[in-house]
């Protein structure tokens, strides 16, 4: 995707966007394929459905259809419309929204965006996916299905890429657990080609990459231009994920940058030679930055980016530079500070050790647990009462109308009484007089 494209779409649209193309549009077009219609046709039996929890709950049909428990994945930071169904605290008084690049510490002002987006993407969440995808449910799998919100409130597990040692600590059920870095494998020495395109003799290696969906090459001629001249003022070699073909013409790319189409990300990373990372914040690579203990120069685009870099900001290996105050002067600022100051690359050392401190790898911690839901059948104990509860009931504004209700009707009914008692005895005294 280009980074116009992205750019220019704001977080309510975001919403849209994950919940009709990437969510119930991939349900219609999932449901037509033929692998679909001929598992609905196979005997097999199954332990156990796992599924994405992003832009539709359509697949969960497939726990009601076999009759087995879910379980569902998130590959990023816990989504506005994941909370509900497990019964987990989003209080939006210090859990920041997944579209919003707040941290934990919001002023008055934050907390009213924060709420406001929080309710506005649950709201576009039910309005975009939800409805439509139970339509396409049903219509796939039979009217016997039950409602979606239903087979939502009775997931099992959840399996979301987040760690406390990186994102903000917030309160967790039992069935939702925190397994950042699940993609991750151990890091091996790069092959002999790369190897030779890590050799320099400069003071060491900058890498660079935007991910795999945004496209460096569409960047404005004037922001890809000032990310240049940059490199070619640092004494590094800059290791870049891009293709040549595709950059503008016009624009000079300076010898000391090196660009590859692809590229083992978390050998590179961990490789020694290279002392910084300059990335989009994207979970992935972020997560791999701490692994391997390197500090990040962010420049984020959408989503849940901002919120990464603003943690990893926090935390004092990484430094902020917004798309729109992308400039030689504040991106040299920021890799100088990133790369002279030895305190940024200590901070990533040491949130790396904390990082990996656990008792068990994110692998195993995934494997145990959905191995648990297997055995006991579902595990029905590790859900939360609180799931089960109206909004209403789990806000208490059935007890607060309750416990203030009754007593202001007592104290309307009190005063009108004696404003009666008043006038009553007013009319008297003047039908005496």
């Amino acid at each position: 995707m280009t980074i116009g494209t992205l750019r220019d779409t704001p977080g309510s649209a975001f919403t849209i966007i994950m919940a009709g193309p990437c969510g119930a549009e991939i349900c219609q077009n999932s449901f037509k394929s033929d692998q679909f219609i001929n598992l609905k046709k196979t005997t097999k039996r199954y332990d156990v459905v796992i599924t994405e929890l992003f832009g539709s709950d359509c697949m969960l049909g497939w726990a009601w259809y076999f009759g087995v428990p879910s379980i569902v994945m998130t590959s990023s930071a816990n989504l506005p419309w994941a909370s509900e169904r497990f019964g987990l605290p989003d209080n939006p008084s210090y859990v920041p929204n997944y579209f919003m690049q707040y941290l934990s510490n919001m002023s008055l002002y934050e907390r009213i965006v924060n709420t406001w987006t929080l309710i506005q993407a649950k709201l576009l969440y039910h309005i975009f996916s939800t409805w439509p995808s139970n339509v396409m449910a049903k219509e796939f799998f039979g009217e016997k299905l039950p409602d979606l919100d239903v087979l939502a409130q009775n997931t099992s597990l959840q399996l979301v890429n987040t760690h406390f040692s990186i994102n903000n600590a917030r309160a967790l059920v039992p069935n939702v657990i925190e397994v950042a870095g699940l993609h991750m494998q151990e890091s091996h020495q790069v092959n002999e080609y790369f190897n030779k395109v890590l050799t320099t003799d400069k003071k060491g290696v900058i890498y660079f990459t935007m991910g795999s969906v945004l496209v460096i090459e569409s960047l404005p001629k004037e922001k890809l231009q000032a990310l240049l001249s940059t490199f070619a003022e640092l004494p590094y070699k800059i290791l870049l994920k891009g293709s040549k073909e595709r950059f503008p013409k016009d624009v000079k790319i300076p010898e000391n940058v090196h660009l590859e189409p692809w590229m083992p990300q978390q050998d590179i990373l961990c490789d020694s030679r290279v002392k910084l990372f300059v990335s989009h914040g994207g979970m992935m690579g972020t997560q791999e930055a701490i692994y391997c203990g390197i500090p990040v120069l962010g420049i984020p685009i959408f989503a849940d980016q901002s919120l990464n870099i603003k943690y990893a900001e926090a935390m004092g290996y990484a430094i902020m530079v917004d798309y729109e105050d992308i400039s030689k002067e504040r991106l040299l600022e920021a890799a100088r500070k990133l790369l002279e100051n030895p305190q940024y690359a200590a901070n990533a050392k040491q949130i790396s050790e904390d990082y990996k401190d656990r008792p068990l790898s994110p692998m195993e911690t995934a494997v145990y647990w959905v191995e648990y839901v297997i055995r006991h059948k579902g595990a029905p104990r590790l859900s939360s009462a609180a799931k089960y509860l109206k909004w209403y009931q789990y806000y208490l504004l059935d007890v607060f109308a309750t416990t203030m209700g009754i007593p202001l009707l007592i104290l309307f009914m009190t005063v009108k009484f004696l404003w009666f008692c008043k006038r009553s005895t007013e009319e008297n005294i003047k039908k005496t007089l």
